[in-house]
């Protein structure tokens, strides 16, 4: 489904969440309307029918309006009130006394402002920010999910950086398939009702999650790049959605070139030392940091809490610039 993107390398230590500046995200692929990967939510789907059943086979759709809907309900939804066969996409009830009928009134008039903003920003600049949408509930067990990821390491996790850096950073690839918690995420978080409304899209399916875990101390830039160029499925409505665990500023955030998901795909680049892959025929990736000294380019950043989220196209190119 993709290639690898790094060499593989692993080596056993302790971490601690104490430690990191930013350190773990999660990022959610989404695609829209022609793949059929993996789905994005399916209340009714246990965990071992996730692990038994075909990536073909699992398919939900979801309104664009749903994305409204998550953002005022993202302060109630948790992992302890998301069951089986459960939506938590259910309009509130009618039976509301006046005083919180006029606060949900007030709530979906902001959520609905947000979710229109999201979505110029999005056509406009190929990236967008989605505030408070994700649960502190759902937080927290990712917290500790990537723990247990770092502690139960899959066949594609990566270490990157010389073996004797004090500090990690360290990756990993669909924990959804193989950790409970992460599954529990992908199939009931709002990450898919998020895309669908910032991309306008009536579908969504599930692609894959990747982890990574960056501590303070790591110097390691990621280089310029389009996710899209890493991946074997083409399209306009590919979109990732990043979900930050840790509070991110100006200092340690990527950066993305607004208006690049327009620009065709570029040759991807390895992140352990920023060099091209071989042996594809895509262009060379434009030397963003001289268009960036040139004044040609206003690099796009946002200061994120957990619970904010990005959703970008996987055309837009992003990065982080060396600390």
């Amino acid at each position: 489904m993709m290639s690898i993107l790094f060499p593989y390398a692993q080596r056993t230590k302790q971490h601690s969440l104490l430690q990191r500046e930013f350190g773990l995200r999660l990022s959610l692929l989404v695609l829209s309307t022609f793949l059929t990967l993996c789905a994005a939510i399916v209340p009714t789907i246990s965990q071992s029918k996730l692990h038994s059943t075909s990536r073909r086979e699992l398919l939900t759709s979801i309104p664009a309006a749903a994305l409204s809907l998550a953002l005022v309900r993202a302060t109630n939804l948790s992992p302890l009130n998301v069951k089986s066969g459960s939506s938590w996409l259910a309009t509130p009830g009618a039976q509301q006394l006046p005083s919180v009928a006029s606060a949900l009134a007030a709530q979906n008039t902001a959520a609905a402002a947000a979710a229109a903003a999201a979505r110029a920003a999005y056509a406009r600049d190929g990236v967008a920010v989605v505030r408070g949408v994700v649960s502190y509930g759902w937080i927290q067990l990712l917290r500790d999910a990537a723990e247990e990821a770092q502690d139960d390491p899959g066949e594609s996790a990566q270490y990157l950086g010389a073996a004797t850096d004090a500090a990690t950073f360290f990756t990993d690839l669909e924990m959804a398939r193989r950790l409970p918690s992460f599954a529990a995420f992908a199939l009931h978080g709002p990450c898919a009702a998020v895309a669908a409304g910032v991309t306008q899209s009536n579908s969504v399916r599930y692609l894959y999650d990747q982890l990574f875990v960056k501590e303070h101390g790591v110097t390691l830039p990621t280089p310029w790049h389009q996710d899209g160029g890493y991946w074997r499925v083409k399209g306009a409505q590919l979109s990732s959605v990043f979900v930050p665990l840790d509070p991110v500023s100006t200092d340690n955030c990527l950066s993305f070139v607004p208006g690049s998901h327009r620009w065709p795909l570029h040759n991807p680049m390895h992140f352990a030392d920023g060099t091209q892959y071989s042996g594809t025929s895509l262009p060379q990736m434009p030397d963003v940091d001289a268009m960036v000294a040139a004044g040609a380019v206003n690099l796009k950043q946002f200061e994120l809490q957990p619970g904010d989220v990005l959703v970008f196209s996987s055309s837009t190119v992003h990065g982080e610039r060396q600390r």
